[in-house]
């Protein structure tokens, strides 16, 4: 299941269901979605609950339909587990105008993002 949550300058979303296709199509859509309804143009997605992995034509697909979908309009990077990452959805994306990095480090994606920090400071609210 993808959970989506504003963190007012960005959207962070994490994946925790096993892996299908149709699963992260769904994904860029609802991101994409959140994105437009709550005006955000950065998202960090966490994929590193999700179980299994894309074969490489489901990968190019993925990257297609970033493109298709996010365009140059988002900011996004994707958070994996070390070992699941092969640059395959990553370099077909941004190889056709999409901003997006894959990484297994969550301040290199926080970096590439320009936010300081998406942990909750003591005292704020969570917005949904």
């Amino acid at each position: 299941m993808s959970t989506c949550q504003n963190k007012g300058d960005y959207l962070c979303v994490d994946v925790s269901e096993p892996y299908s296709l149709d699963l992260l199509m769904s994904t860029i859509h609802e991101v994409a979605d959140h994105c437009r309804k709550e005006n955000l143009r950065k998202v960090l997605v966490d994929l590193r609950k999700m179980e299994g992995n894309p074969n490489i034509f489901d990968r190019y697909r993925i990257g297609i339909e970033i493109t298709r979908v996010w365009g140059a309009k988002l900011k996004v990077a994707v958070i994996a587990r070390p070992g699941t990452i092969n640059r395959m959805a990553e370099n077909t994306a941004v190889n056709r105008g999409a901003k997006l990095i894959a990484t297994f480090d969550e301040e290199s994606a926080l970096t590439w993002l320009e936010i300081k920090s998406h942990k909750e400071k003591p005292g704020e609210k969570s917005r949904a």
